[in-house]
């Protein structure tokens, strides 16, 4: 068994690793030069029993932020062969993550790592015990059931199987509403609204406070993967007000990212969802992946979907205490100036994330 960095000469036997073995869209080797445009180090490690006869791979990336660094693998995550034993499960992943320790978790406060389960083990809300035995506390609660993910069967036809067969009534009648008021949505093959889905999607990164990606970063992404996307734009009065990415990979649509200049959009953004998940359906494609959920407002909203609910699977390891407080400390001053009460009335939880991580 042999671990090393993937090399671009590797792409092709990469890939066919991801879609043999019910990997996602993120684990793709071209994420290579996202990440790069990001500053970040991308190190897509592999391990094979021999030359190009993989058994498992993790793409991860390294960003240095000068006082300390974080490892992250980001949505692609641990993907293991599917038919080896637990046994085997477990000691190949005990060993590539004691290789990660050894090679790369220099000047690193922690390691964000996500772990993709092949579809017969997504529903289970138990760590793996492997990753915890390797230092890693798991970041799911069984409580608010989050971080979570919807995965949504599609079956043909539409009309019968998800529209009258799944979405209830008071669903369908939003939809409905909304192209009362006489919104469109298109299809737009040709990326002829880019630049609007770019100006929204660095809308909604604002309102959510995260760093949105530069718009070179976003330009880039689609640039490498635009033979596996498509665009959905819905129009109000021939005027873009929510903007949709797809990808496809094997048989799954990756509802990947949606943007709009405004939080309320009177439901577009439902008819937004709907028109990719029906042309996904129609186009032969099995299941709709709506990715990574944080909040329960959000999950709401997806839950409307009437996809199966699955435990988004990350785990975090800390490799120093002070190099993370150092990356955590400037976040909490930059809320607390929005609002002088914040610690009080996050105390329970800040204090949990500073002692438990």
């Amino acid at each position: 068994m042999k671990i090393r960095e993937a090399t671009v000469e590797d792409k092709a036997v990469w890939d066919t690793f991801v879609d043999n073995e019910g990997g996602n869209f993120n684990h793709y080797f071209d994420w290579k030069y996202y990440y790069e445009t990001r500053g970040q180090q991308f190190i897509p490690l592999l391990v094979e029993t021999a030359p190009l006869q993989l058994i498992s791979i993790l793409p991860i990336a390294k960003e240095n932020k000068g006082l300390y660094a974080i490892l992250q693998s980001f949505g692609g995550g641990l993907l293991l062969k599917k038919d080896l034993s637990d046994a085997e499960k477990r000691e190949v992943t005990s060993i590539l993550l004691k290789y990660v320790d050894t090679n790369y978790s220099s000047g690193c406060s922690r390691f964000e790592l996500i772990e993709e389960l092949n579809t017969d083990s997504r529903l289970s809300e138990e760590p793996t015990p492997a990753i915890l035995e390797n230092g890693f506390r798991f970041k799911y609660d069984k409580l608010t059931r989050l971080p979570c993910q919807f995965i949504l069967e599609l079956k043909q036809p539409f009309e019968e199987y998800i529209w009258k067969g799944l979405w209830s009534q008071k669903m369908r009648q939003k939809l409905k509403n909304v192209k009362k008021r006489g919104v469109v949505v298109i299809q737009d093959r040709e990326f002829n609204y880019t630049e609007e889905y770019i100006n929204m999607s660095d809308e909604n990164f604002k309102r959510y406070e995260t760093t949105p990606p530069t718009r070179e970063q976003m330009k880039i992404e689609l640039d490498t993967f635009k033979d596996k996307a498509k665009l959905f734009v819905a129009l109000l009065n021939d005027q873009p007000i929510v903007a949709l990415l797809c990808y496809y990979y094997a048989s799954t649509c990756h509802l990947a990212r949606i943007g709009s200049y405004t939080k309320g959009t009177e439901d577009a953004n439902l008819l937004c969802y709907a028109a990719a998940i029906e042309d996904a359906c129609d186009t032969g494609y099995r299941y709709a992946d709506f990715r990574k959920t944080t909040t329960p407002g959000l999950a709401y909203f997806k839950e409307r979907f009437k996809g199966t609910r699955i435990p988004y699977r990350m785990y975090e390891k800390r490799y120093s205490f002070i190099r993370y407080l150092i990356e955590k400390v400037p976040g909490v001053f930059k809320r607390i100036r929005r609002d002088k009460t914040y610690i009080w009335k996050n105390r329970r939880k800040l204090w949990d994330r500073i002692i438990r991580g």
